[in-house]
């Protein structure tokens, strides 16, 4: 095959890569876009390279690989910065800034954002701009930082509604109602989160679906409303199996676990959520792994009354929260431990100082927990000798 022509086909696979990955056919799509990355460099086409690395690391990340993930993308943003091609070197940073915070570095996520969002700007380029936004929100929401999510949230959402991308429009609703859950507002948590997935699925977006129902699960069961948790959570793991979705997957897994605990089937519970940290740890999830562990802690200490078990999965979750700069998940590991030696411990004061701490953690972000753990730390200093 001549260079020309090659390059013309290789061009022709990372456009059907794109696609096909776009349709949840991620297998298909990264073979697809491994063939056209071996023509591209066959013909010693820098550009294309470039572009069919950005493009395989989204397969690569979607399917659990974000180590390889971030390979690529250094790989394609060295050349773009090597070809003076700038807006390839944004969308790279900004893939980039999305394996960052799934590998739990929500410090470096940011700063990949940011960067992304600066060349979009200085290139006028309006969607970028809205994606990039939508991004720097959602890493913020994982770090904590509500009112600066919402209000980054709500920028991207005004630009993706005035650019006619329901993509884009479904994706920020979606987090803006994991924002709103998190925050206490269960109501338009679940209508803002029932719009995203209605747009997932006019849209045909099987991994959208996937997150939206995983997260409608969580408000379904904060809402006292377990069976359609359950649902909810069962519909989204068998879509992820499906594409495959590894995260997804293990979100679904989590999720499914802490209904069974709910429902009063902890043995399963315990079998499900350690199902899900075997894929978090397989796909170097960390911000997803402490999301298990705190809720695998709920079970062991109040399901299966082992608080030694639970103080142990505590610590483990505190511990990664606070190298990925999560927050609300440290809070509510150190009112797990505190909980555990409020049970264990002759001297309740190191559960009062954990609790404490955990109080004013959940005041500072603004969340319904302080509530909860208020009225715990009143039982535990009334108790004699405090």
């Amino acid at each position: 095959m001549e260079i020309n022509a090659k390059r013309s086909y290789a061009r022709s696979l990372v456009d059907s890569g794109a696609a096909q990955r776009k349709t949840g056919e991620l297998k298909l799509s990264g073979e697809t876009l491994t063939r056209a990355l071996a023509l591209f460099r066959e013909a010693d086409d820098r550009a294309g390279e470039a572009d069919a690395l950005t493009e395989l690391s989204l397969v690569r990340y979607t399917t659990g690989d974000s180590l390889l993930a971030a390979d690529e993308l250094l790989s394609a943003i060295g050349i773009y910065r090597e070809t003076g091609n700038r807006l390839g070197e944004a969308e790279a940073l900004d893939s980039l800034g999305t394996v960052r915070h799934l590998t739990g570095d929500c410090a470096g996520s940011i700063e990949a954002f940011g960067s992304a969002l600066a060349v979009f700007r200085e290139l006028d380029d309006r969607h970028g701009e809205a994606k990039a936004v939508k991004n720097l929100g959602f890493v913020l929401y994982l770090t904590g930082d509500y009112p600066a999510a919402r209000s980054h949230l709500d920028s991207a959402l005004a630009l993706f509604v005035e650019l006619g991308d329901q993509l884009g429009e479904a994706n920020t609703v979606k987090n803006i109602g994991v924002t709103l859950q998190l925050t206490g507002d269960q109501l338009a948590a679940t209508a803002a989160l029932t719009r995203s997935l209605d747009l997932y699925r006019e849209l045909g977006n099987r991994m959208g679906q996937v997150n939206a129902l995983n997260c409608l699960a969580v408000v379904r069961y904060l809402t006292g409303a377990p069976s359609a948790a359950r649902t909810a959570a069962a519909e989204a793991l068998e879509l992820a199996r499906a594409l495959p979705y590894r995260v997804g997957e293990a979100d679904s897994l989590r999720e499914l676990g802490f209904v069974h605990h709910l429902t009063g089937d902890h043995e399963t519970a315990v079998n499900t959520l350690r199902q899900a940290l075997a894929i978090f740890t397989e796909t170097g999830d960390r911000l997803g792994r402490i999301e298990a562990l705190n809720r695998l802690g709920r079970v062991y200490l109040d399901g299966e009354n082992t608080p030694r078990n639970a103080m142990a999965v505590y610590e483990e979750a505190r511990g990664l929260a606070r190298e990925t700069g999560s927050r609300h998940e440290e809070a509510r590991a150190a009112e797990g431990i505190g909980r555990c030696l409020a049970r264990i411990a002759d001297d309740t004061g190191a559960a009062v100082a954990e609790l404490e701490w955990a109080l004013g953690a959940y005041r500072a972000l603004g969340v319904p927990e302080q509530e909860r753990v208020a009225d715990f730390l009143a039982t535990v200093t009334a108790r004699p000798g405090l």
